[in-house]
């Protein structure tokens, strides 16, 4: 009997064996409002919301890390685990270190740039980014962050007037040195600033968003993965984004985030 039942474990267990367990993949993100949060409370953030119902449709297992952005990439460049990160911007270094999701996942509304309200009448005639970035006054820039090829390439060639600042993950901090008077203005997407700027009463009767007429589209976020990520597992998330690109729960997401 003893040895029935040993023999019967044994073929369980190589049963067992046989098929490929299922990975658990991490998905790393950063709370800056409106686009990550508080990932199981209701205010979670665009890219969290989107992220979350593509690993559930795609029935795969996962859970959210909060990391600091910096620490993020280079985990991704040195992790041989399954991790990603949600609602990254495309540039050709980012090409060379991460894989990209076939599709995107968001599409931020076209870049602007904030003010004091203050200084107002100053910028009323600036229409085009050259203009702005070839004036006396200074853009505040946040070290090592890429606002988009557009505003980074035009930054490269204007060469503007800049401060470098470093503000962690307190993306609030930037808004407060504008109003300290460390710089002049800064970029910021539609959805972050009207957040912040409606969200903080200091801020809302101070501060003001501006557009820009020869702004492109906004900037086209993407989930990226380290360079080992399981292929199978990236076949089925980039299946699921198609899918849930085309449902009425995201367009209700996106119309809501414009807003």
């Amino acid at each position: 009997m003893k040895l029935l039942l040993t023999a019967l474990f044994l073929a369980f267990l190589c049963i067992s064996s046989s098929f490929p367990q299922e990975t658990d993949v991490t998905i790393y993100f950063f709370e800056r409002m409106p686009f990550g949060g508080q990932v199981n409370k209701e205010n979670k953030g665009i890219l969290i919301e989107i992220t979350k119902k593509i690993f559930d449709n795609a029935q795969i297992s996962y859970h959210f890390e909060l990391m600091p952005v910096a620490r993020i990439f280079e985990i991704l460049k040195k992790s041989d685990a399954n991790v990603c990160f949600p609602g990254v911007f495309r540039n050709p270094e980012r090409d060379k270190q991460y894989i990209f999701s076939d599709l995107p996942i968001y599409q931020d509304s076209a870049p602007h740039y904030v003010i004091r309200k203050k200084d107002e009448q100053y910028f009323s005639n600036i229409n085009t980014i050259h203009e702005l970035l070839k004036t006396n006054k200074k853009v505040g820039l946040v070290e090592k962050f890429s606002y988009g090829i557009w505003v980074d390439d035009n930054i490269i060639k204007d060469k503007p007037n800049s401060v470098i600042v470093n503000i962690g993950d307190d993306q609030k901090s930037f808004y407060k040195m504008l109003l300290a008077n460390r710089f002049d203005y800064f970029f910021a997407s539609t959805e972050e600033a009207n957040y912040i700027i409606r969200s903080n009463p200091a801020f809302s009767n101070t501060l003001l968003l501006k557009k820009l007429i020869d702004a492109p589209e906004g900037n086209i976020r993407w989930i990226i993965f380290n360079k080992t990520f399981q292929p199978e597992l990236l076949e089925r998330i980039n299946r699921s984004i198609v899918s849930i690109k085309a449902s009425e729960q995201y367009k209700i997401i996106i119309e809501q985030s414009k807003k």
